[in-house]
């Protein structure tokens, strides 16, 4: 079990918990993990799966983009446990569930 984090942005503190995947957006008919109050996050705009190697994220081909470390994702990025990325004008993180 693995708990997405927001740490900074508009809904600074909300946590949702999922399994293998979780789909992050503005919409939530389309996003597990809404972030309703950030104009700019996409209605679909990024995705995270665990896998055997580890965390990977996706940009769904969102208007402003995912980044990592200040970095653009092209295709998908692993991510460690911990590592912040940014989706819109919202910094996130994952962790494990204790």
């Amino acid at each position: 079990m693995y708990i997405l984090e927001v740490i900074s942005g508009p809904l600074d503190g909300k946590t949702w918990s999922f399994d293998r995947e979780i789909t992050i957006g503005r919409d939530d008919a389309l996003a597990a993990a809404c972030i309703t109050l950030d104009r700019y996050v996409s209605r679909r705009h990024a995705h995270i799966r665990a896998d055997a190697e580890g965390l990977v994220l996706t940009d769904l081909e969102s208007r402003n983009g995912t980044k990592v470390a200040g970095e653009p994702v092209n295709g998908g990025a692993t991510l460690a446990f911990g590592d912040r990325f940014l989706v819109g004008r919202t910094t996130l993180r994952v962790r494990q569930a204790e």
